[in-house]
């Protein structure tokens, strides 16, 4: 009869095994993710052509590739805000955009539907699309 006792050592071993598999598997991009703890840090505006890129990638479908709403997502209830507008974008720190990026919009009192892009972006990444939505308004 087999009993616990004398499956465990095997189960450990295994379990170890696929750890370390896991770990080799770890690559510097998941390293850098891992160190975005979603804490603004130093100079947040980091380079408008490189965030640019991220942002026809992967919000321009939400917020418009100029900033301002295009079309009308299914998904969403209420558009984003202007991004271009100058009077609202004056409104928002760098700090509230990196942390609404990284963390997503229920965290900083927006929308549920933004989501948190912190385990996708590393800090440069978040900082680079702070400077091009930056490039909306002028601010």
């Amino acid at each position: 009869m087999t009993t616990c006792r004398s499956i465990a050592p095997a189960l450990i071993a295994v379990l170890t095994l696929a750890g370390s598999i896991a770990l080799a598997q770890v690559t510097e991009q998941d390293t850098a993710l891992a160190a975005n703890d979603c804490t603004p840090q130093g100079e947040l505006r980091g380079d408008p052509a490189r965030g640019k890129e991220l942002h026809l990638q992967d919000c321009a479908e939400c917020h418009g590739e100029t900033g301002k709403v295009d079309v009308i997502v299914m998904h969403m209830d209420v558009p984003p805000k202007d991004q271009s507008d100058p009077a609202y974008m004056g409104t928002l720190t760098d700090a509230f955009l990196y942390l609404a990026i990284c963390r997503g919009g229920a965290p900083v009192g927006r929308s549920i539907v933004m989501p948190a892009w912190g385990d996708y972006y590393s800090d440069q990444d978040i900082k680079d699309l702070v400077a091009h939505i930056r490039s909306f308004s002028g601010t």
